[in-house]
């Protein structure tokens, strides 16, 4: 004979799953719902999560000085470098920490933050930071050689470049550069270029650079 224990004790209760959960799940691992990173109000498409920035620094860098909003959002004035650094400092810590960046600043040679691109968790976005607002303006533009860098990384699908205008060592004239960056890019990255104060040929030339990549061109104080 069955114990009592044996006896059915009525239909069983049906499992209860919040269907919620998988979907929250769902969003809370998928990095396309991060958001994109941005730079001068500008939202920047990456579609691999990576980002290099190239700034500027050769001695007209150092000209021109306007009002600016600082990092800690106080009102300050200061030379285009300073303008441009402020902005890379804030793209930089709204980078989500799914993305892998680097920096790289120029004149007629190139200086990279690191050797290859890295993870944007809080201490490597300090770091870059902290670096960058370290650089002063010297020597003179080379463009080309610093640009076709931030594209040797062949994972990289987005480079910003921040410059105030036409290069003048590194490759022969403007073509010389143009043509050094668009066969670097064998990737089909996209160069966004943020013209700093840049007017008439050299603004010519940040617009071409943008638009050999299919990337975007925007004039910025």
């Amino acid at each position: 004979a069955k114990s009592e224990l044996d006896l059915p004790m009525g239909p069983p209760a049906a499992p209860v799953v919040p269907p919620a959960q998988v979907p929250e799940e769902d969003d809370d691992e998928d990095p396309r719902d991060t958001p994109p990173p941005t730079i001068y109000g500008e939202e920047i498409d990456s579609e691999t999560d990576t980002i290099i920035y190239v700034l500027d620094i050769s001695c007209s860098m150092g000209w021109d000085s306007q009002s600016y909003t600082t990092l800690d959002g106080r009102t300050s004035r200061g030379p285009r470098i300073d303008r441009a650094k402020a902005e890379l400092a804030r793209s930089i810590m709204g980078l989500s920490d799914n993305f892998m960046f680097n920096v790289i600043a120029y004149d007629c040679g190139n200086r990279q933050w690191q050797r290859s691109m890295v993870q944007a968790d809080d201490g490597n976005k300090q770091g870059a930071v902290a670096w960058s607002m370290a650089l002063s303006p010297t020597g003179a533009t080379g463009t080309g050689p610093a640009t076709a860098l931030g594209l040797a990384d062949k994972d990289n699908m987005s480079v910003i470049l921040l410059t105030d205008g036409a290069p003048n060592c590194g490759a022969n004239g403007d073509s010389g550069h143009r043509t050094m960056i668009s066969s670097a890019n064998s990737q089909g990255a996209k160069i966004n270029v943020f013209g700093i104060a840049a007017s008439g040929s050299y603004r010519a030339f940040c617009q071409a650079v943008a638009g050999d990549s299919g990337g975007s061109y925007f004039d910025v104080p």
